[in-house]
């Protein structure tokens, strides 16, 4: 062994132990990493002496307690609550990476020091730009107990607290499952209490009479939840509330975001940390679709560089209003997505796959006027791709007729 581990995964050198990078790099537990790598080296020649000098001097290993287990994310050190089941917390998104690089990296750092410091926090930015993932990768990596509402206009939100129940001996308050999370707070078998995350997500599509019921828990002095008939509760502390939207609370000024509200800048007020989400960089949201196009990288060479001048080209164009659109990483994944299944599908490799694909996207745009400008932008880099070597390939032909005009 030596002081400088080399992961097998990705190759990146780590000093001293490796379960912080594996569980944040990669979604792998040690056990999954030495199954996946038997024999494979996951904590230092220093580590390991300390390790055996303190078997010598207890004369008995024992397991660490919960309290020692710890979970670097990007800088920043948090406690892994080991006795709260994965049950109980959110769950990790499929093929999430922790953003690093770029405005997005940033922001997330910031929201990351906030959540240790149990700050309320409201987050808003354009659609997929990774707010309630960030919530939940956290909550399903710490093992902190959580759970997540979302806004509906037009529905009655004061059920989450508390409702009316019928029964034979007549009517009873009965209390809801956010009132007794955020009073409560987790118990585990120990008896301890782990307080939770409560997620609110579109929270800017809140009418006024929704908005109001988030006003007393998230009072800085002293969080309180509304109870039956006029009572309060006070929140357990440590408890972090986190509302996600798409707007800053003002409403709607793109003209894509028609059911939000303007939020009452008093309530805005009173979450402790508010912060913009950017979109991801292209250096991780390429990690991020090699991992879920596999295929269609190895198959299709360029692909990713193509991808990113598209995705530049348009989220510019987006950003200053030459096209009334979106292209979020979801919209992204929808082309890739479309085209390794027509690559699939094919029996003969076509040049203007990626062109074909982005139909799935193209198709959504409101309008000829932003579906013409869209084109313009993707035509010079996705309407011929170079597959190289084809002599493997059958020949054949996967596609029905041209749906390129309108």
């Amino acid at each position: 062994m030596s002081d400088v581990l080399i992961c097998k995964e990705c190759a990146a050198e780590i000093a001293d132990y490796l379960g912080d990078h594996l569980a944040e790099a990669h979604q792998l537990s040690v056990p999954d990493y030495l199954t996946k790598y038997p024999g494979a080296v996951t904590v230092s020649d220093r580590l390991w002496a300390k390790y055996q000098e303190s078997i010598k001097r207890k004369r008995r290993a024992h397991p660490p307690s919960p309290e020692m287990l710890t979970l670097t994310l990007a800088g920043v050190t948090f406690p892994v609550n080991a006795e709260v089941p994965a049950s109980a917390c959110l769950p990790m998104p499929a093929y999430y990476r922790l953003p690093r690089c770029g405005k997005l990296g940033e922001d997330v750092n910031h929201t990351l020091i906030s959540l240790f410091f149990k700050r309320s926090i409201y987050v808003w930015g354009l659609p997929g730009s990774g707010k309630d993932a960030l919530f939940h990768a956290w909550s399903a990596l710490t093992r902190t107990p959580a759970m997540i509402r979302q806004i509906k206009p037009g529905t009655d939100i004061e059920s989450w607290f508390f409702s009316r129940g019928f029964s034979e001996a007549g009517t009873s308050w009965e209390e809801g499952a956010v009132l007794k999370a955020l009073r409560d707070g987790y118990v585990a078998p120990s008896g301890k209490r782990y307080p939770y995350l409560l997620l609110v997500t579109d929270f800017d599509r809140a009418e006024r009479e929704q908005a109001e019921h988030l006003r007393l828990i998230t009072d800085s002095i002293q969080g309180r939840i509304d109870g039956p008939a006029g009572t309060t509760f006070n929140v357990l502390p440590g408890t972090i509330v986190v509302a996600t939207a798409n707007t800053a609370g003002g409403g709607d000024e793109r003209g894509r975001m028609i059911s939000a509200n303007p939020l009452d800048a008093s309530l805005l007020d009173r979450f402790e940390r508010k912060y913009q989400f950017h979109w991801m960089a292209w250096k991780d949201e390429a990690e991020v679709v090699k991992a879920k196009f596999p295929l269609l990288v190895q198959r299709v060479p360029g692909v990713l560089e193509k991808m990113e001048k598209v995705t530049g080209k348009l989220r510019d164009a987006i950003l200053n209003d030459e096209l009334h659109a979106e292209f979020s990483h979801r919209a992204l994944c929808s082309i890739l997505g479309h085209a390794e299944d027509l690559l699939l599908s094919q029996t003969k490799q076509d040049p203007k796959l990626l062109s074909w694909a982005a139909r799935v996207w193209l198709d959504g745009l409101p309008d000829a006027e932003n579906r013409k400008a869209a084109r313009d932008i993707l035509h010079p880099y996705l309407n011929t791709i170079d597959y190289g070597d084809t002599s493997h390939i059958a020949s054949g032909d996967f596609r029905g007729d041209s749906t390129e005009d309108d």
